[in-house]
């Protein structure tokens, strides 16, 4: 169980990180999400049935919403999930006004929203995943993502 844990971590760390970091707004409250919830899994006996990649995903949003439940800071502004600088091929070819833009955006949207994009476009997992990390249906998943995205489109229309 150890082994594939580690394999999971190794393939997806940047996902959790940013789906934690997404819903904590603050750096190391995302990384203590992330290391409580691997620490959890760790200790534990038994590999869950299922798409255990999910099981990880869920886990680590359920640690990241223990932390905001139990560790918000008074008065600290929240942190985008781009301030952290997560490494993917499309940061590479935006420019920076349209980087600004769409930060925004995605900053301004409602936190269920907010987890629908990350989960999809930086975890990169698929609308059933996220469905069963959610525990929601797979149509309200999707039209979530959908809304999001258009929203997203709008707002960088908008500035651009």
């Amino acid at each position: 169980m150890q082994q594939q844990l580690e394999r999971i971590y190794r393939a997806h760390r940047q996902g959790l990180f940013t789906l934690a970091l997404s819903i904590t707004r603050c750096p190391e409250l995302a990384e203590d999400a992330v290391q409580e919830a691997f620490a959890r899994l760790w200790r534990s006996a038994v590999m869950p049935e299922g798409d255990v990649v999910s099981y990880v995903f869920a886990s680590v949003r359920n640690a990241a919403l223990d932390q905001t439940r139990s560790r918000r800071t008074p008065g600290r502004a929240p942190t985008s999930i781009f301030d952290v600088d997560p490494v993917t091929p499309d940061s590479v070819a935006i420019d920076a006004e349209r980087r600004q833009c769409v930060r925004r955006a995605v900053d301004a949207l409602p936190t269920r929203q907010r987890e629908a994009v990350v989960m999809r476009l930086y975890a990169g997992l698929t609308f059933r995943q996220i469905a069963e990390i959610l525990g929601e249906p797979l149509q309200t998943v999707a039209s979530r993502y959908r809304r999001a995205l258009e929203q997203i489109r709008q707002s960088v229309e908008k500035l651009i």
